[in-house]
């Protein structure tokens, strides 16, 4: 299941994340916990409320509603301090 997650969300979901300057990567994935990162303009943005929701969405609608998925940002390196 790991591999097919991962590459929904290469084929699917970060595409449409990077179409509006972001990226969202698999941290990882231990039993049914799936932490995200987002970054770049995703890790900034105001909505990024109803990306994440989105996203999990899209992913519990396909894996299951038990998959738990949890959000990290990493801003820009020049907010960084």
């Amino acid at each position: 299941m790991k591999a097919e997650i991962l590459e929904f969300i290469d084929a699917y979901i970060r595409p449409r994340v990077q179409a509006d300057g972001g990226e969202v990567v698999a941290a990882g994935l231990e039993g049914g916990r799936l932490q995200l990162v987002l970054m770049g303009e995703c890790a900034v943005c105001n909505g990024a409320c109803g990306l994440r929701e989105w996203i999990a969405q899209q992913l519990r609608s396909r894996f299951g509603p038990r998959l738990q998925v949890e959000f990290s940002a990493k801003k820009r390196y020049f907010q960084d301090k």
